[in-house]
């Protein structure tokens, strides 16, 4: 009986270990790295620190993940031709997944370098980002509308390059960075100097207005005296004219009086 059962008993595992492969295998293709056909390999050389950045560090292209860093590495120098700036230069090698690009059947790579390269012309860089207080990094693909210049390599790369670009956190650095340097090379008792020079041209300024102020306070005076007596007068001249507007009728010049006989 027992022995009746053992291949019912097989049966039954192998369809559960087929069943097994079968979802992990769907769920890989799913998950958008399934098929290495529609696996392409790009570069980004960065001069900064990656900081955070490994293997297996999601690649996003305007948020949508589209694949995953495949090595980090300093780049080995072959001759002695290299630069310092060369030399400490970081190597990031990405593996990009067609199918989350849009792509259903693997283009040639005459035609997918021609395709990043047109990319790279419109604006496409790739930026190191922090992915927050956990302190791991990730790879940012955007199209920039004013992108940094395209460094020169001294090396023929392997793959298609997409330029680096600072981050937001590398801009306010160098920014940072730029205003200290302006500050020391301020000459700060020089500026003092000029600040107290400044301050003492506009105290004679005001004593020479309080001066003439002063001076020509008699003057004022007189002027508004004159000016009261004025507009005393007119006020007087208007009250008469109301009480008696024949007046305005009146010649200037007295008549001559009749002459007589005697």
């Amino acid at each position: 009986m027992a022995n009746e059962n053992k291949p019912k008993y097989a049966r039954i595992g192998f369809a559960v270990v087929v069943g097994v492969v079968a979802v992990s295998a769907t769920l890989i293709y799913i998950g958008g790295f399934g098929g290495s056909d529609m696996e392409f390999l790009v570069e980004s050389y960065y001069d900064k620190p990656v900081s955070g950045l490994s293997v297996g560090s999601p690649v996003n292209f305007r948020g949508v993940k589209v694949g995953e860093v495949k090595d980090v590495m300093m780049v080995r120098p072959r001759s002695a031709d290299y630069s310092v700036a060369e030399m400490q230069r970081i190597r990031i090698l990405l593996s990009l997944n067609l199918q989350r690009m849009g792509h259903r059947v693997r283009p040639d790579d005459f035609e997918l370098r021609r395709m990043i390269d047109s990319y790279v012309k419109h604006g496409l860089r790739a930026t190191v980002s922090s992915s927050g207080i956990t302190g791991l990094s990730r790879m940012e693909l955007n199209m920039l509308p004013n992108p940094p210049p395209i460094a020169k390599l001294g090396w023929k790369p392997a793959h298609p390059v997409i330029p680096p670009a600072p981050s937001l956190i590398d801009n306010f650095s160098d920014t940072a960075t730029k205003l200290m340097g302006q500050i020391n090379k301020m000459d700060f008792a020089a500026a003092w100097t000029n600040i107290q020079t400044i301050a003492e041209s506009l105290s004679r300024l005001s004593a020479n207005v309080d001066s003439l102020i002063e001076a020509q306070r008699a003057n004022v005076g007189a002027i508004l005296e004159n000016a009261n007596e004025t507009a005393a007068r007119l006020n007087s001249l208007s009250q008469r004219l109301e009480e008696n507007p024949s007046l305005l009728l009146r010649s200037s010049e007295p008549e001559p009086l009749p002459e007589t006989d005697f």
